[in-house]
């Protein structure tokens, strides 16, 4: 009898294994989904580029997703060394690689990814971490291939762990870092660690093999607004991206949603560019601080770019940005009743900012432990 023939899974239609793939709606599923085969591969890759809008990862919830508002539940680590109550109390930190940074508050350590299930172990913050809780909730990092760097926040110095993490390890500072005086940020790109020291705009370059500094990229010309008050206060975002390095300045004015800057003194935005690859060449001024097709999405631990190009539903130009507002207690006037989490954002065009917030995150809320809200990038590889 002649064999009969059989159809392998990777022959099956390009607009069946599509219309399959339109309706996964879990990002671990459908990152699974793709790595069936190339050819699984290939006839997703539209569904996957849509897919390819940063998740707010709101530690007490869970990701929500910019572009239909739901959650999705991530879980988090727990600690064996503490009381019940306890173990489940972590701080957590999303990067733009999909990696996950957990810290519970006996300062243990665990690297994760939501979408593929890896995780790892590191070993507990050094001692410098250890003064104020407040220390875990401000806490700075970002990871290269090879390696994990931390900050404690100003004045503190910077620290990394090599990847992986040997049995016994150690944190181990970055020599000179001192000069960092008040890292606002940390941000990994092309084989380099970029810190940020928020109040003086100047930049400290540290080699991701040797965590030498490499250099220190002094601050554009400019002249900012009296900080008279507190929204006026110029906040500065450092976005690495690949042989560029941004560098975005606005006021608080500027996350009010509704709200128009009529005057430079009132709301600010300035954009400037360096060349990542001879940063001693100075910075240029974006003219009229224009970013092109590009979305630049910003938490309190550091900016990164993003493709708008429609296909993604992202706004060109815009900068969006996560944060928290509390609720305080009116008849004491200090005390924290609870928080929830925002998202605006920024047209970069006509300074105007749209709140939002929506759905499910208006109901995501914190108690008295702050916990900032961070965007990660779904990694669909």
């Amino acid at each position: 009898m002649a064999p009969t023939n059989t159809v392998s899974w990777s022959d099956l239609p390009f607009d069946l294994v599509g219309g399959v793939a339109d309706r996964i709606t879990g990002h671990a599923d459908f990152a699974r989904f793709r790595s069936v085969c190339p050819s699984w591969r290939s006839a997703s890759a539209v569904h996957a580029a849509r897919r390819r809008i940063p998740l707010l990862l709101v530690p007490t919830a869970g990701s929500w997703s910019l572009a239909d508002g739901s959650i999705s539940q991530t879980p988090m680590p727990t600690s064996r060394s503490l009381p019940f109550r306890f173990a489940s109390l972590s701080f957590r930190f999303a990067s733009p690689r999909g990696w996950a940074f957990s810290v519970t508050i006996d300062f243990a350590v665990t690297l994760q990814n939501p979408f593929t299930g890896a995780s790892e172990s590191l070993p507990a913050l050094p001692s410098p971490f250890r003064v104020y809780r407040s220390t875990l909730q401000n806490m700075l990092w970002d990871r290269s291939p090879d390696a994990v760097m931390v900050s404690p926040g100003p004045g503190k110095g910077a620290y990394f762990c090599r990847l992986p993490a040997p049995d016994g390890g150690l944190w181990s500072p970055v020599a000179g870092c001192s000069q960092a005086a008040d890292t606002s940020s940390i941000t990994y790109c092309d084989g380099t660690f970029y810190l940020l020291d928020g109040r003086t705009r100047r930049i400290m370059a540290v080699d991701g093999t040797t965590f030498a500094v490499a250099s220190v990229i002094e601050p554009p010309d400019m002249v900012a607004p009296s900080p008279t008050r507190s929204w006026r206060t110029p906040e500065t975002t450092l976005v690495a991206s690949s042989g560029e390095l941004l560098l975005l300045v606005r006021s608080h004015l500027l996350f009010k949603a509704g709200c128009r800057a009529d005057s430079e003194s009132e709301g600010l935005f300035k954009a400037f560019r360096a060349d990542s690859r001879s940063p001693a060449a100075g910075w240029s001024e974006i003219a009229g601080g224009d970013i092109g097709d590009r979305a630049v999405f910003v938490d309190h631990l550091r900016g990164f770019c993003v493709e708008a190009n429609g296909v993604n539903g992202l706004r060109r130009n815009c900068m969006y940005v996560a944060s928290t507002n509390c609720l305080v207690d009116d008849e004491c006037g200090m005390d924290v009743l609870y928080g929830v989490y925002s998202v605006s954002v920024l047209d970069l065009a006509d300074l105007t900012t749209q709140n939002l917030s929506h759905g499910n995150l208006m109901n995501c809320r914190y108690g008295r432990h702050l916990q900032w809200p961070t965007w990660f990038m779904p990694n669909l590889h």
